[in-house]
């Protein structure tokens, strides 16, 4: 059986996320790190353009716990398998949704992340209607 809790991406999504430990997207994201998928087509780079993301979530929502039920990593990438809850703090509703982060590392570190996380779950679980274009 796999165990999670050695990979990057555990370390990740406990100490950045669970654990509100803004430093440590300093200690774990390369200085010119990718990052896909969280900010529509914009692509973040580096600590600081994963933190304009990270502050904009956690102003929105509080309670914010991301469970991992599996990673599979080998070489240099790790994937994992999330479920994320967090409290809205408008409106108070909780959301729970799930999603998929791919990431390549180099040298300890996060060097280029692939984020797909159902974010139109999350709003239809706050009340928006969303209809095609």
């Amino acid at each position: 059986m796999r165990d999670k809790t050695k990979t990057l991406l555990h370390q990740w999504f406990n100490q950045v996320w669970n654990e509100n430990q803004e430093d440590a997207i300093d200690k774990l994201i390369a200085l010119n790190a990718h990052a896909h998928g969280i900010a529509g087509p914009e692509i973040l780079t580096g600590p600081e353009g994963f933190k304009t993301f990270y502050k904009s979530f956690k102003d929105q929502f509080e309670n914010i716990q991301i469970d991992i039920r599996d990673v599979i990593a080998e070489d240099n990438m790790e994937a994992a398998h999330t479920d994320v809850t967090a409290t809205h703090r408008e409106t108070g509703k909780q959301v729970k949704f799930s999603g998929l982060c791919l990431v390549r590392i180099e040298d300890g570190k996060i060097a280029e992340a692939w984020n797909h996380y159902d974010f139109m779950n999350m709003y239809q679980q706050l009340g928006h209607v969303l209809t095609p274009l």
